[in-house]
Protein backbone atom coordinates (compact mmCIF):
# COMPACT_ATOMS: atom_id res chain seq x y z
CA UNK A 1 0.00 0.00 0.00
CA UNK A 2 1.61 3.92 -0.96
CA UNK A 3 0.41 6.91 0.48
CA UNK A 4 -1.77 9.17 -1.36
CA UNK A 5 -2.26 12.53 0.37
CA UNK A 6 -3.90 15.07 -2.14
CA UNK A 7 -7.09 16.61 -1.46
CA UNK A 8 -8.14 16.71 -4.61
CA UNK A 9 -8.45 13.81 -7.52
CA UNK A 10 -8.92 15.18 -10.82
CA UNK A 11 -10.51 12.84 -13.18
CA UNK A 12 -10.17 13.43 -16.93
CA UNK A 13 -13.41 12.87 -19.70
CA UNK A 14 -13.22 9.43 -21.76
CA UNK A 15 -12.78 12.48 -24.67
CA UNK A 16 -10.10 14.79 -24.31
CA UNK A 17 -11.31 18.52 -25.34
CA UNK A 18 -8.71 20.25 -27.13
CA UNK A 19 -8.49 22.86 -24.71
CA UNK A 20 -7.74 20.50 -21.26
CA UNK A 21 -4.48 21.82 -20.85
CA UNK A 22 -6.07 25.29 -20.48
CA UNK A 23 -8.71 24.48 -18.24
CA UNK A 24 -6.60 22.25 -16.25
CA UNK A 25 -4.10 24.63 -16.01
CA UNK A 26 -6.95 27.78 -15.41
CA UNK A 27 -7.59 25.63 -11.66
CA UNK A 28 -5.37 27.36 -9.20
CA UNK A 29 -5.31 24.13 -6.93
CA UNK A 30 -2.58 21.29 -6.67
CA UNK A 31 -3.02 19.23 -9.32
CA UNK A 32 -1.21 15.70 -7.94
CA UNK A 33 -3.48 12.95 -9.00
CA UNK A 34 -5.10 12.92 -12.64
CA UNK A 35 -7.08 9.61 -13.60
CA UNK A 36 -7.12 9.42 -17.13
CA UNK A 37 -10.34 7.92 -18.01
CA UNK A 38 -9.45 8.02 -21.75
CA UNK A 39 -12.66 6.19 -23.78
CA UNK A 40 -9.89 3.86 -25.73
CA UNK A 41 -6.25 3.85 -26.49
CA UNK A 42 -6.19 6.01 -29.09
CA UNK A 43 -7.97 8.85 -27.62
CA UNK A 44 -4.98 8.09 -24.85
CA UNK A 45 -2.29 7.76 -27.43
CA UNK A 46 -3.89 11.27 -28.73
CA UNK A 47 -3.80 13.05 -25.55
CA UNK A 48 -0.36 11.03 -24.55
CA UNK A 49 1.93 14.43 -25.19
CA UNK A 50 -0.80 16.57 -22.89
CA UNK A 51 -0.71 14.20 -20.14
CA UNK A 52 3.44 14.08 -19.63
CA UNK A 53 3.09 17.79 -19.81
CA UNK A 54 1.11 17.77 -16.94
CA UNK A 55 3.21 15.13 -15.12
CA UNK A 56 6.05 16.94 -15.42
CA UNK A 57 5.20 20.59 -15.03
CA UNK A 58 2.89 20.11 -11.84
CA UNK A 59 4.50 16.76 -10.81
CA UNK A 60 1.37 14.77 -11.32
CA UNK A 61 0.95 11.20 -10.72
CA UNK A 62 -1.01 9.66 -13.49
CA UNK A 63 -3.40 7.18 -12.84
CA UNK A 64 -4.70 4.95 -15.52
CA UNK A 65 -8.09 3.44 -15.74
CA UNK A 66 -8.09 -0.12 -15.87
CA UNK A 67 -9.58 -0.31 -19.28
CA UNK A 68 -5.81 0.20 -20.38
CA UNK A 69 -4.42 -2.59 -18.37
CA UNK A 70 -1.84 -3.63 -21.45
CA UNK A 71 -0.48 -0.37 -20.96
CA UNK A 72 -0.59 0.19 -17.37
CA UNK A 73 3.45 -0.35 -16.24
CA UNK A 74 4.11 3.32 -18.44
CA UNK A 75 1.88 5.40 -15.38
CA UNK A 76 2.14 6.18 -11.77
CA UNK A 77 -1.00 3.51 -11.21
CA UNK A 78 -4.14 1.48 -11.94
CA UNK A 79 -7.76 2.80 -11.16
CA UNK A 80 -10.12 -0.25 -11.17
CA UNK A 81 -13.90 0.34 -12.45
CA UNK A 82 -16.00 -1.67 -10.29
CA UNK A 83 -16.86 -4.55 -12.32
CA UNK A 84 -12.67 -5.30 -13.00
CA UNK A 85 -12.52 -4.38 -9.07
CA UNK A 86 -14.67 -7.61 -8.32
CA UNK A 87 -12.91 -9.64 -10.81
CA UNK A 88 -9.36 -8.99 -8.98
CA UNK A 89 -8.01 -11.76 -6.88
CA UNK A 90 -4.54 -10.84 -7.10
CA UNK A 91 -2.26 -7.33 -7.18
CA UNK A 92 1.09 -8.69 -6.80
CA UNK A 93 2.02 -7.97 -10.13
CA UNK A 94 0.98 -4.43 -9.91
CA UNK A 95 3.17 -2.21 -8.11
CA UNK A 96 2.28 1.17 -8.69
CA UNK A 97 -0.54 2.83 -7.13
CA UNK A 98 -4.35 1.10 -7.11
CA UNK A 99 -7.61 2.24 -6.57
CA UNK A 100 -11.03 1.79 -7.66
CA UNK A 101 -14.63 3.06 -8.14
CA UNK A 102 -16.74 1.94 -4.93
CA UNK A 103 -20.51 1.96 -4.92
CA UNK A 104 -21.90 0.06 -2.17
CA UNK A 105 -20.72 -2.21 0.89
CA UNK A 106 -19.35 -5.19 -1.64
CA UNK A 107 -17.50 -3.42 -3.57
CA UNK A 108 -15.83 -1.57 -0.20
CA UNK A 109 -15.06 -4.90 1.09
CA UNK A 110 -13.39 -5.99 -2.08
CA UNK A 111 -11.13 -2.85 -2.00
CA UNK A 112 -10.00 -3.29 2.23
CA UNK A 113 -9.60 -7.13 1.52
CA UNK A 114 -7.16 -6.21 -1.63
CA UNK A 115 -5.40 -3.27 0.21
CA UNK A 116 -6.38 -0.80 -2.33
CA UNK A 117 -4.11 2.72 -1.91
CA UNK A 118 -7.31 4.82 -2.32
CA UNK A 119 -11.15 4.41 -3.19
CA UNK A 120 -13.79 6.64 -5.14
CA UNK A 121 -17.10 6.30 -3.18
CA UNK A 122 -19.65 7.98 -5.99
CA UNK A 123 -21.94 9.44 -6.73
CA UNK A 124 -23.17 11.60 -3.97
CA UNK A 125 -24.42 14.17 -5.83
CA UNK A 126 -25.76 13.93 -9.78
CA UNK A 127 -23.47 13.83 -11.91
CA UNK A 128 -22.64 15.08 -15.71
CA UNK A 129 -21.18 12.11 -16.56
CA UNK A 130 -23.38 9.42 -15.75
CA UNK A 131 -26.82 10.96 -15.85
CA UNK A 132 -29.12 7.99 -15.09
CA UNK A 133 -27.17 7.38 -11.93
CA UNK A 134 -28.74 7.77 -8.90
CA UNK A 135 -26.65 10.38 -6.31
CA UNK A 136 -26.26 8.12 -2.83
CA UNK A 137 -26.27 11.56 -0.64
CA UNK A 138 -23.82 12.79 2.24
CA UNK A 139 -25.20 10.21 4.66
CA UNK A 140 -24.80 6.97 3.09
CA UNK A 141 -21.32 8.13 1.76
CA UNK A 142 -20.71 8.84 5.17
CA UNK A 143 -21.99 5.04 6.08
CA UNK A 144 -19.88 3.44 3.44
CA UNK A 145 -16.95 5.49 4.49
CA UNK A 146 -17.18 3.73 7.47
CA UNK A 147 -16.18 0.92 6.36
CA UNK A 148 -13.00 1.11 5.26
CA UNK A 149 -9.51 3.07 6.87
CA UNK A 150 -8.43 3.32 2.58
CA UNK A 151 -8.17 6.93 1.40
CA UNK A 152 -11.47 7.39 0.47
CA UNK A 153 -13.08 10.34 -1.74
CA UNK A 154 -16.14 11.47 -2.24
CA UNK A 155 -17.00 11.99 -6.37
CA UNK A 156 -20.13 12.18 -8.29
CA UNK A 157 -20.87 16.27 -8.81
CA UNK A 158 -17.99 17.21 -6.59
CA UNK A 159 -17.09 21.03 -7.29
CA UNK A 160 -13.54 22.66 -5.88
CA UNK A 161 -15.83 23.96 -3.23
CA UNK A 162 -17.60 20.86 -1.68
CA UNK A 163 -13.66 20.33 0.17
CA UNK A 164 -14.88 21.30 3.54
CA UNK A 165 -18.12 19.51 3.51
CA UNK A 166 -17.31 16.53 2.08
CA UNK A 167 -14.64 16.43 4.77
CA UNK A 168 -17.46 16.73 7.49
CA UNK A 169 -18.94 13.58 6.21
CA UNK A 170 -15.30 11.67 6.67
CA UNK A 171 -14.12 12.10 3.19
CA UNK A 172 -10.19 12.31 2.86
CA UNK A 173 -10.81 14.44 -0.47
CA UNK A 174 -13.04 15.06 -3.25
CA UNK A 175 -12.83 13.91 -6.97
CA UNK A 176 -14.21 15.49 -9.90
CA UNK A 177 -14.57 15.45 -14.11
CA UNK A 178 -16.59 17.99 -15.80
CA UNK A 179 -17.67 19.59 -12.12
CA UNK A 180 -14.17 20.64 -11.63
CA UNK A 181 -13.87 21.86 -14.41
CA UNK A 182 -17.26 24.25 -14.23
CA UNK A 183 -15.85 26.51 -11.50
Amino acid sequence: MQTIDPDYFFITPEVIPENYLELLESIKIKKELLLLRCLDNSELNKNLNKFLLIKKKYQTKLILSSRHLDISERFDGIHFNSADLMNLSDLESYQNYLGASCHNEEEINKANQLKLDYIFISPVKKTKSHQDASSIGWHKFKELKSLTEIKTYALGGMRISDLNEAKKYSADGIAGISSFMDQ
